[in-house]
């Protein structure tokens, strides 16, 4: 299992753009071979350089390269995407420790294509 972690540039106001554009781009990717599960994180200052962080187990190294198809390739190069620039990285765990929750705050959303975004700057505790 690989884990692909890719960090957002997302300026403040134009989160609910980002949203539209990654939740495609993410309903498209869940459909792929080898797809395992994501979290998208939401940093809780606005101030944050990456203010959004999607994190994705794959089964593979292969299944990843796969799902980087033309019709990824296409979702990722619609308008609006040059507002958001990202840093992607493809990791192994190295050490780990305690448990991590498979629940998050924002609700079960695992078969979901629906994304809420909160006004910046809202408590998210």
């Amino acid at each position: 299992m690989v884990r692909f972690i890719n960090c957002f540039e997302v300026p403040v106001g134009r989160d609910e753009e980002f949203m539209e554009l990654w939740g495609e781009v993410n309903a498209y990717m869940q459909g792929k071979p080898g797809y395992v599960g994501h979290r998208l994180h939401r940093a809780l200052s606005d101030d944050a350089r990456y203010r959004y962080v999607n994190y994705v187990e794959w089964a593979g190294v292969e299944h990843w390269r796969a799902a980087h198809d033309d019709g990824f390739r296409e979702r990722v190069g619609r308008p609006g995407w040059e507002h958001f620039t990202t840093t992607p990285a493809l990791f192994e765990i190295v050490h780990a420790a305690g448990t991590i929750s498979d629940v998050g705050e924002v609700g079960d959303q695992s078969q979901s294509t629906a994304f809420e975004v909160a006004p910046s700057g809202a408590s998210r505790a």
